[in-house]
């Protein structure tokens, strides 16, 4: 595995699962020092004890992403351990397969935080931080719901197609000041998010966490003064109608 030019800090959000845990074992396995953060301790500490027994960097902290306090307090963690933020990585995320008209409020509030607000939160706690220094990497995980319709997806499509609007205008509005802002947007990935059912019925159609985490690792790599504004990843299959 290729590895950066120099040891960064990176911090991935929502890293108790899925993309999120195969993100940090991947950047963590490039050689870069990861901060881990999500709701659920446990998936945490065992996360963090793998990739220390690989001889990796890997700390870790309970964070909703939700909550203003919450991502303050992570915040100040990681640059107390590691100093700084050089990468990082929104990928907290949560849905709920339901049609609109079955979708309640606390569902929309939940989704929709999560996604958007939650993306808002962390990337303001770090920005001041890589513009002092004109330089700094934001990664966000979108989904391929923004290009396409999907019936049972209203509020998670809503939620990270305004996710995808603001981290556009904030490319532009930071672009000259040396930072990348990067959309990825994979389509269906074998992850928690699904239904059991449907990881049993589609999982051998769907990309697989560790080579999507792989593959941003590598676009994280890239040069400075190149800026990959967003990358979509999608099952060689195509679409999955569940």
């Amino acid at each position: 595995m290729t590895q950066p030019a120099k040891q960064r800090a990176v911090w991935i959000t929502g890293a108790s699962s899925g993309i999120g845990q195969s993100l940090a074992e991947a950047f963590a396995r490039g050689g870069d020092r990861v901060f881990a953060t999500a709701r659920s301790e446990d998936p945490l500490r065992g996360l963090s004890e793998r990739i220390r027994a690989e001889g990796g960097v890997c700390e870790v902290m309970v964070c909703d992403v939700r909550s203003k306090t919450a991502v303050s307090a992570a915040a100040d963690r990681v640059r107390t351990m590691f100093g700084r933020v050089d990468v990082l990585i929104n990928n907290a995320g949560v849905t709920a397969f339901k049609e609109f008209a079955e979708t309640t409020i606390d569902e929309f509030d939940r989704i929709v935080e999560t996604n958007l607000r939650g993306m808002f939160l962390t990337t303001s706690v770090v920005l001041p931080q890589m513009l002092s220094v004109r330089s700094g990497l934001v990664m966000n995980i979108l989904s391929y719901s923004t290009k396409a319709i999907y019936e049972r997806s209203a509020v998670y499509t809503a939620a990270k197609a305004g996710a995808e609007a603001m981290m556009n205008v904030l490319r532009a509005e930071v672009r000259r000041s040396g930072i990348r802002i990067v959309n990825i947007v994979p389509g269906a990935v074998l992850t928690p998010i699904w239904n059991p059912k449907h990881q049993e019925k589609f999982g051998g159609q769907m990309l697989s966490p560790e080579d999507v985490a792989r593959t941003i690792f590598d676009i994280s790599l890239q040069p400075e003064s190149m800026m990959i504004e967003e990358v979509i990843i999608r099952p060689q299959g195509g679409d999955l109608r569940v």
